[in-house]
């Protein structure tokens, strides 16, 4: 599962909170300006029009969406009928998919019978508080309360089981008891457990990514009932493979760099890659390291170099890479599919438009952006991205949905693997995002904390480092020039290192040279009938990202996430 939070994201030493480095000011939205949704009648974006894109660029990306054709599915999967009476076990459950997927589930097919819910908690409690903190009051639940209306809430407990656990612990850190009784009643595994900040300590990866993989295979391994395991990856496992990437599962000893080594020597020899070397490497150093400080920064550095050694290009893309080979090394007979998702944005259309869980990968710049604090970005601006047109979370579960009921029916001992990305059948540029933010705040502005509108300037790119540093800080610095408090004069510096440390974390993404294709997505949609998927659409080629960008993500990361204010 694709899903990247702000908080703990970058490693300089600051102790003034996010949140104070970039909303200090209390701007928000002029009220004088309105939005509106776009209506459900979109027609196709077809690139290289009005961006500035030469001819040959707009033919290679026209090439990539024209492949999409027309859909005629002639059967259906039966995704309602399938869920009917089923039980399921949902890892990372108040996540922002997990919490979407619930949703869908409750809505689309309420004769579901239990889903058991794994909640990290300190006792059953707080899992309960969680559960109706988090879920049950949560706005995404608002068409599911009018459907239920008066016994909304009962229908919702009788459905939702909290469990208190940790994917990384034996029995995933659930009582021996209650692990028992699951095991023996679940038809379905849904892990959506990870952690998502990019540059995160590798040993703290390695037991979210890794050994949560293994632990939750040793589990699957006891439920007698299981029909199938659903395992959220990320698209960017794929690491730093160039061009047209395919749904390839990952094999137990295999790497990037070993790859492109054999490609151009057959006969090179390159150490293979093993999990369990991995864990047992930390393991070792941490014992070997009695100093806190000093073990913290040497295991940051060191999931880098280990990622940029096996050919990934971060320590999250790496561990999670590794934790598909464990799942494929330990499944034997339980049937597997693995969702990779590029980055999970703000829903499409269900259960209604814009709706998001804080601010993920690219929602930040476009807030600091809108604010007038960020004039200038690192990237290559004909760079095909997946970081804010990557998939709407809805598309993401239905995606999900369907690919249960398929190979559930089926259970044949396989491992699938589905990419959910739109870089391949509806292609984006990093310059087309900056333009749709551009005409987004030029209509609908900030408003600082003096009364005056905010006025964005068109953004600029650039493709050194160096350069952009000197920029950011030349730009940031004497727009506060005037401010004389030695304190807002440090929060400005530390603003700028901010945007320096963003921009690096955001390298290997700004500048990807792949993209990846969705041919099982392709398949799953001709499999679905076309109720299916009008109820469960998964076609991501019919997205118009202006429309999206300006009329649903933006407005819903201002909705959902500032809440109407900066």
């Amino acid at each position: 599962m694709t899903m990247l939070h702000l908080q703990n994201l970058f490693s300089f030493n600051t102790r003034v909170p996010i949140n104070k480095l970039f909303f200090e000011n209390n701007t928000h939205f002029s009220s004088n300006f309105s939005y509106k949704i776009r209506s459900n009648n979109i027609s196709h974006l077809t690139l290289g029009i009005d961006h500035g894109i030469d001819s040959s660029s707009s033919n290679f990306i026209k090439a990539l969406s024209d492949h999409q054709g027309d859909v005629l599915a002639k059967n259906e999967i039966g995704i309602i009928d399938f869920f009917e009476a089923k039980n399921l076990l949902v890892t990372g459950a108040t996540g922002f998919l997990a919490k979407v997927l619930i949703e869908k589930i409750l809505r689309t097919t309420p004769k579901i019978n239990k889903i058991y819910l794994l909640i990290r908690a300190k006792d059953k409690e707080a899992a309960f508080d969680r559960l109706t903190s988090e879920i049950i009051e949560s706005k995404l639940f608002k068409c599911l309360k009018e459907i239920h209306g008066e016994s909304y809430e009962s229908f919702i407990r009788s459905k939702l089981i909290p469990v208190v656990g940790n994917i990384d612990e034996p029995n995933l850190g659930m009582d021996c008891i209650i692990s028992q009784q699951i095991a023996q009643e679940i038809d379905l595994i849904i892990d959506s457990a990870a952690n998502t900040t990019f540059d995160l300590r590798y040993d703290l990866a390695l037991d979210a990514h890794v050994n949560g993989a293994y632990q939750l295979m040793m589990f699957a391994k006891k439920c007698i009932n299981l029909k199938l395991l659903i395992h959220y990856s990320t698209a960017y496992a794929n690491g730093e493979r160039e061009g047209l990437q395919y749904e390839k599962p990952f094999i137990m000893g295999e790497s990037i760099t070993k790859e492109k080594l054999t490609s151009h020597s057959p006969s090179a020899k390159f150490p293979l890659l093993n999990a369990a070397n991995e864990l047992d490497f930390v393991s070792k150093l941490k014992n070997s390291i009695k100093n806190n400080d000093e073990f913290n920064k040497i295991i940051k550095e060191l999931g880098d170099e280990r990622a940029k050694l096996y050919g990934w290009h971060d320590t999250y893309s790496f561990t999670k890479a590794m934790g598909e080979m464990v799942i494929d090394s330990m499944r034997e007979n339980i049937p597997i599919v693995i969702i990779r998702p590029s980055i999970i944005t703000s829903s499409y259309e269900q259960p209604f438009p814009g709706w998001i869980q804080g601010l993920r990968i690219i929602d930040p710049a476009i807030v600091f952006y809108g604010k007038g604090e960020f004039p200038g970005v690192y990237t290559n601006p004909y760079c095909l991205i997946d970081m804010v047109g990557g998939v709407p979370v809805d598309m993401v579960v239905n995606a999900t949905m369907a690919a249960i009921a398929k190979h559930g029916n089926l259970q044949s001992p396989e491992l699938n693997v589905y990419h959910v990305a739109s870089s391949y059948v509806n292609p984006l540029l990093s310059s087309q995002i900056s333009n749709y933010c551009y005409e987004f705040f030029s209509s609908f502005p900030f408003v600082n904390s003096k009364g005056d509108q905010v006025k964005v300037q068109k953004m600029k790119y650039f493709d050194n480092m160096l350069d952009y540093s000197n920029y950011i800080s030349k730009e940031l610095l004497n727009r506060h020039h005037e401010v004389e408090d030695s304190k807002m004069q440090k929060l400005f510096k530390r603003k700028v290192e901010f945007l320096k440390n963003c921009s690096k974390v955001y390298e290997p993404y700004t500048f990807y040279k792949g993209w990846f294709h969705n041919g099982n997505m392709q398949k799953l949609m001709e499999d679905m009938s076309e109720e299916e998927r009008k109820s469960f659409d998964i076609d991501l080629s019919k997205i118009n990202w202006r429309d999206y960008i300006i009329g649903i993500h933006i407005p819903g990361v201002k909705e959902n996430v500032l809440k109407g204010r900066m």
